[in-house]
């Protein structure tokens, strides 16, 4: 569910769950500081799901419309749900606008009944993640490396070494070239060339949009910075990412952690 979940950070769509019972497929798409998030819930069982009701978080940080099937969407109020019929689905749709800088993914919990009585409950996360909401920045070596000095200090910086797993194959060029493909697709940040005069560096930038404004009326936006660096000799990773937000720094890094981590297997 862990793997399903991190998958579908970098990924349009997918299936975030599955099992004899249920499964649940998530389709996503963003510009700037808005997303459309479609969830679809598949009855795999025999026979109905019923009291079939979904309950999700609504943190500070989010705008968020829900509109789905009929009593799918639990209000507090203690309606009945819904009734999923065998090899048919419910669907729910968000429409959300991000207001702030965020680093944790907002819950999703399920819950319905079996005709033969037996209650169900599954709390999930939605791949609702703040790398969902950049925009790439295309920038020099000389610009790039500006900024990154600009943003030195303790509250701007995240940084995390991680080592693969013993049963990676190893980290070469073609390995290389999937982490700057998750960098420029999954992430959705700039790829900034000719950095460093290495292959096993790759360095991007973006930037985080929020449908907040300030005093003048304009959009607040965060620029983010983030370098990969790769030693194949001790199958390891060092991820450092520096923005003027600290839970925009720490988002990129646990989300770039995960995807590289995932590249290997």
């Amino acid at each position: 569910m862990r793997k399903a979940f991190s998958n579908l950070c970098t990924s349009p769509s997918g299936v975030l769950f599955e099992n004899a019972m249920l499964q649940v497929g998530v389709k996503h798409e963003y510009v700037g500081a808005q997303g459309r998030i479609s969830v679809f819930f598949g009855n795999l069982h025999a026979t109905a799901l019923h009291n079939f009701k979904v309950k999700v978080d609504q943190p500070d940080h989010l705008r968020m419309q829900m509109q789905g099937t009929q009593g799918l969407i639990d209000d507090g109020e203690g309606d009945e749900g819904c009734s999923i019929e065998n090899k048919t689905q419910a669907k729910m749709l968000l429409l959300v606008e991000v207001t702030a800088p965020f680093d944790d993914a907002p819950s999703m919990r399920i819950t319905f009944e079996t005709e033969e009585g037996e209650r169900h409950d599954y709390p999930l996360r939605l791949p609702l993640v703040a790398t969902c909401f950049m925009e790439p920045v295309n920038l020099d070596p000389g610009a790039f490396m500006q900024r990154w000095k600009s943003l030195e200090g303790q509250d701007r910086e995240c940084q995390e070494v991680m080592r693969l797993p013993p049963n990676s194959s190893g980290i070469d060029e073609e390995y290389m070239s999937r982490v700057s493909n998750i960098i420029v697709n999954g992430l959705k940040f700039g790829r900034c060339e000719g950095v460093d005069p290495t292959p096993w560096t790759v360095s991007g930038a973006a930037t985080f949009r929020t449908g907040a404004k300030d005093v003048n009326g304009n959009n607040i936006n965060v620029g983010c910075l983030v370098r990969v660096e790769a030693n194949p000799k001790a199958n390891a990773f060092r991820v450092t990412t520096r923005t003027l937000h600290p839970l925009c720094s720490k988002a990129i890094k646990n989300v770039s952690l995960v995807s590289i981590k995932l590249a290997a297997l």
